[in-house]
């Protein structure tokens, strides 16, 4: 079996710091925050931070002016970029989610017969913090991500699993911050609760019909994002 490539450290700064730039609608000249305090936002050695910033460097986003700091190098390119990224970031989510309504539609199906009242009660745990994090207004990626990968564990079928878990780095750009939009499905919260509710009564007709609501609304939401 081939080896599966995970992000690197470096690769993931790099990517937040591309975002910082965007959020702060950031032109040539602008300067970012020191090395330092880069390292200190981000939570990373000042190794990987170096990295990040050498990758950065060399695809023209940003310059390292050494003892003057880190300058946004050219802002214009960069926004036709970025507007390359989320048309091609669009385009790539959608044909996902063509593969999440086959793969996780299946492990739905599977779930509703074999869930184990332990992995049902998964769920409930990763959807009530997912409803507290939202009511909050904090970062609710994590616990959704959890309530699916439960979903896919609980089909108890290993080839199924293994398949998903194969393409699992291209599933999970769901949840990070799609289009740098924190939270962006958190309106398909109350069809996760009736999932949960069709797949504790074991209705697999009534599971799979709201699998498709709730794709079709995450489809609507990546349709919404404009170019």
């Amino acid at each position: 079996m081939s080896t599966i490539k995970r992000m690197l450290v470096h690769e993931i700064v790099a990517e937040e710091i591309e975002q910082y730039i965007k959020n702060k609608d950031m032109k040539r000249g602008d300067k970012l925050p020191s090395a330092s305090d880069l390292a200190e936002m981000y939570g990373v050695s000042r190794s990987s931070l170096r990295e990040a910033l050498r990758y950065l460097e060399a695809n023209d986003i940003i310059e390292v002016l050494n003892g003057k700091g880190i300058y946004v190098k050219d802002g214009s390119a960069f926004r036709i970029q970025a507007s390359f990224e989320i048309q091609n970031e669009k385009k790539f989510l959608l044909q996902m989610l063509d593969v999440r309504r086959a793969l996780e539609g299946k492990a739905v199906e599977l779930a509703v017969k074999n869930a184990t009242e332990q992995q049902i009660q998964q769920m409930q745990t990763y959807l009530a913090e997912y409803e507290q994090l939202r009511d909050k207004g904090k970062d609710t990626s994590k616990a959704d991500l959890n309530f699916h990968q439960t979903i896919y564990h609980a089909s108890h079928n290993p080839v199924l699993e293994t398949v998903i878990e194969s393409i699992s780095d291209s599933l999970i750009k769901f949840w990070l911050k799609p289009f740098g939009i924190d939270n962006i499905f958190d309106d398909t919260f109350s069809l996760h609760v009736e999932l949960l509710n069709s797949i504790k009564e074991r209705n697999s007709i009534q599971a799979q019909e709201i699998f498709k609501k709730l794709m079709d609304c995450v489809e609507e939401e990546i349709n919404m994002v404009p170019e």
